[in-house]
């Protein structure tokens, strides 16, 4: 089984929306969803709510001489309980801290 992709975000943007690059929304597409975590309390995202996801119409450049991208904003729901998340889609209970 695939790993899910981790992310650590710094801020949220008026206290709400998380933003993610669209490059690595296509790779937490590929290994099943994404755990974004910010000050130590974290979200899932299945790959579902990746695939339907859009990113914004204004592309960045990168700053460092990489990739060009656009961003992709998700409301920041983070899990309830701080630790385990059920995934309808593969009928799994996923553990956050692994």
């Amino acid at each position: 089984m695939k790993k899910f992709k981790e992310k650590k975000v710094k801020k949220l943007y008026l206290k709400k929306w998380v933003s993610i690059r669209d490059y690595e929304v296509e790779k937490a597409i590929e290994r099943g969803g994404i755990i974004i975590s910010h000050q130590n309390v974290k979200m899932f995202l299945t790959k579902r709510n990746l695939e339907m996801s859009k990113p914004n119409s204004k592309l960045f450049k990168s700053q460092t001489g990489g990739k060009d991208y656009r961003l992709v904003d998700f409301e920041w729901k983070p899990n309830t309980d701080g630790v385990h998340f059920f995934d309808n889609e593969s009928k799994k209970l996923i553990n956050l801290e692994t």
